[in-house]
């Protein structure tokens, strides 16, 4: 036991950072889609064909299992608990003479990935346990098939995971280790292929999961200049670094971390977003470097000065935002301790969201959970907070937007009638058609915050079980 005090103590540090996550409201907007298609699934709809969203199915399916925002970041602690354990074993494994090495790289890891919004449940947090897997099988020169696989889930929860994949796929030795590894990769999605094919949900899965994501790298800055750049930096950055390293005859496992941290980046930078999630992507493998630094020679330590250089640099052109960390404990611990009332609480997340409680009460109350309600604007957190689904493949007003789903959107009003439509009265994007659509089969009866209130003419008003 007291060979794992180290680790033990880690893992309490874990749960301390990540209890506060347990408490908060239904508040963001990702973590809202993603608990309607768990909702989805769960009343039999198939996703992309019946419920958008533009990610592989796997986050999904934890929505799904989770049901509610509570039991997703409990998954999400008991998950990023075994990321640690196998980080720590795999430093472990890497710098065998270098303990205190395990334990400064496994709390970088824990910091790092705390301060790029490590708390939600989005994709790059649950990307990182498969991501190690496979790095640790392809590292201790075991089973490459399956190293293969444990990436191409990685990819199913978002496919810059591909790039983690790139890396542990040039470290291999021969082409059949190599072949091995890439048929890993491959079959798991072609499997989701061959099973959206049986659905009927082949085209959307396609489009949505993988085809929409080439517009979307260009969609926030409005060129692909900026990737192609940030793609021939890449490609110089590796380039030099495999010419010092076969000048300075460099260990194979060290060339292997180095790459991956490389591309890592490179896929956090993909769109050049500033959401700072993205970073946990790169932040697994500059973790594994801060611990490397501590066991290493002069030669390695000029590299790994560089990297610092680099990420910093492409922290600082992005311009990444900001996690207000210490202000999340602070309003967590004053919540805890009885400093700060509920709503006092839930607004220091967002303002709406007692306007989203109350709208999800509201909707529990009058309608049925087999009811279909619609909300013109971005607020995914009512519809999974309230139990109930949108009328058409969009949780969200800004998908309608992005996609010109407009007219497609009507038709699923015409198609599955909601028993409710919902307008905030801040949502001035124009939506062609639907005011006079609410005008013909809708009446206003009250207003919730700032929400209007319309329901469907003739639809009595029915209490839930």
């Amino acid at each position: 036991m007291k060979k794992y005090e180290g680790l033990i103590l880690i893992l309490a540090l874990v749960f301390l950072l990540r209890l506060p996550s347990w408490y908060e409201p239904y508040w963001y907007g990702d973590e809202g889609i993603y608990l309607v298609l768990g909702q989805g699934l769960r009343q039999g709809l198939v996703w992309y064909r019946d419920l958008h969203d533009n990610k592989p199915p796997l986050l999904y399916l934890l929505a799904a299992i989770a049901g509610n925002v509570f039991y997703f970041r409990l998954i999400l602690t008991i998950w990023f608990g075994a990321t640690v354990v196998l980080f720590f074993k795999l430093m472990q494994w890497l710098l065998p003479k270098s303990p205190r090495a395990w334990y400064i790289a496994t709390l970088a890891l824990v910091g790092l990935t705390t301060v790029f919004e490590g708390n939600i449940a989005n994709a790059e947090i649950f990307m990182a346990l498969p991501t190690l897997i496979g790095m640790w099988l392809v590292l201790t020169g075991k089973q490459r098939f399956k190293a293969g696989v444990w990436f191409s889930l990685s990819a199913l929860f978002k496919v810059p995971a591909a790039f983690d994949f790139a890396a542990a796929w040039a470290s291999l030795k021969g082409l059949p280790a190599k072949t091995l590894a890439a048929v890993g990769l491959i079959v798991p999605i072609l499997l989701t292929l061959v099973y959206y094919a049986v659905v009927g949900g082949f085209t959307p899965y396609l489009r949505s999961a993988l085809l929409q994501n080439v517009g979307y790298l260009s969609s926030w800055g409005g060129s692909n200049q900026g990737l192609l750049l940030r793609a021939a930096g890449l490609t110089i950055g590796l380039i030099v670094f495999w010419i010092l390293a076969a000048k300075w005859r460099l260990e194979a496992k060290f060339k292997l971390i180095v790459a991956w941290f490389l591309l890592a980046l490179f896929g956090a930078l993909l769109s050049a977003r500033p959401y700072p999630h993205y970073l946990i992507q790169p932040a697994i493998p500059a973790a594994i470097l801060l611990g490397w630094w501590w066991s290493a020679s002069w030669r390695i330590k000029k590299i790994l000065v560089a990297l610092g250089f680099v990420a910093v640099a492409s922290y600082l052109a992005v311009g990444f935002w900001q996690y207000p960390v210490l202000d999340y404990y602070q309003n967590f611990l004053s919540y805890a301790f009885g400093q700060r009332e509920r709503l006092a609480y839930w607004r220091y997340f967002d303002e709406r969201v007692p306007q989203t409680y109350a709208l999800a009460d509201y909707l529990k109350q009058t309608t049925l959970s087999s009811d279909r309600v619609f909300i013109w604007g971005d607020e995914p957190m009512v519809y999974a907070l309230a139990r109930r689904l949108p009328p058409g493949r969009y949780t969200v007003a800004y998908h309608i937007v992005d996609f010109d789903g407009y007219q497609e959107t009507l038709n699923a009003l015409e198609l599955n009638p909601p028993k409710v439509v919902i307008i905030p009265t801040y949502e001035e994007r124009p939506f062609p058609g639907l005011k006079e659509k609410i005008t013909k089969d809708y009446v206003y009866v009250t207003q919730i915050d700032q929400a209007l209130i319309y329901r469907k003419l003739n639809g009595d008003s029915t209490k839930t079980n």
